[in-house]
């Protein structure tokens, strides 16, 4: 029994409506005092669980003289409504698919998404995010040097690989050297300007801070006002430096 109890909680069925159920079903027709007494519910949950399972189709009445009973339909029935459930919530998850872009916009214009993360795994993380989402294009302000006391070339080369196959292009405003298997176009900035030992790329409407000292907290923040105005802070500063 329990596990048939199991299947109908799954199909969204409660306890009174099961025990309501099984007991008609079990005991055949009985009025609302005799499935009282069967299942030890009281008259209230009794009357409540039977017009529910009326209206699923599961449960009839008939009258006599002046006594009104209730049974329970064939098990053959419960299948069809289940099956009937199930293609209901096909539609409902294919409704769902149509409205879910606009969902992610209203919950990120008014909640920002933030994801943290610690060490060099962090980082790691990081750039494999940003590998998934298959950007047009990737804006970034590095300290090459600091990039290389942490990552090695193995590190970076699952990077590198899906930003050639996705035709991605790369920009860097950077200090220090990239080394010699580059895939970006980099602007030099003055030399005047210490290492400061992170990065931040812009990824769409990501924005992903990285530290290469310390614990290396880095931190993923996913909205479209922000990454908007870093980007006019990278394309101000991009024209500066070609004036230079």
């Amino acid at each position: 029994m329990q596990h048939i109890t199991s299947i109908l909680h799954s199909l969204g069925f409660v306890d009174s409506e099961i025990n309501t159920y099984t007991a008609s079903l079990e005991h055949g027709p009985g009025t609302v005092i005799d499935l009282t007494k069967l299942t030890k519910l009281s008259r209230q949950a009794t009357y409540v669980a039977i017009e529910i399972l009326t209206k699923r189709g599961l449960m009839s009445s008939v009258l006599k003289g002046k006594k009104k009973y209730y049974v329970s339909e064939d098990p053959e029935k419960l299948l069809a409504y289940a099956e009937r459930k199930q293609q209901e919530m096909k539609e409902k998850i294919g409704d769902l698919s149509r409205v879910l872009p606009e969902l992610k916009l209203k919950a990120r214009g008014e909640h920002p998404v933030v994801k943290m993360f610690e060490g060099k795994e962090g980082i790691k993380a990081i750039l494999e995010d940003i590998e998934g989402s298959k950007p047009k294009r990737i804006l970034g302000i590095t300290d090459f040097d600091a990039v290389k006391q942490i990552l090695t070339p193995e590190d970076t080369q699952p990077f590198k690989d899906a930003i050639k196959r996705n035709n991605t292009k790369l920009e860097y405003l950077a200090i220090g050297e990239p080394g010699s298997a580059s895939i970006a176009h980099t602007t030099k900035l003055p030399a005047e300007y210490p290492h400061f030992n992170s990065e931040i790329l812009i990824v769409d409407k990501k924005i992903a801070f990285i530290t290469f000292e310390g614990k290396m907290n880095s931190v993923i923040i996913e909205s479209d006002a922000i990454a908007k105005t870093l980007l006019i802070v990278f394309e101000l500063a991009l024209k500066s430096l070609k004036k230079i």
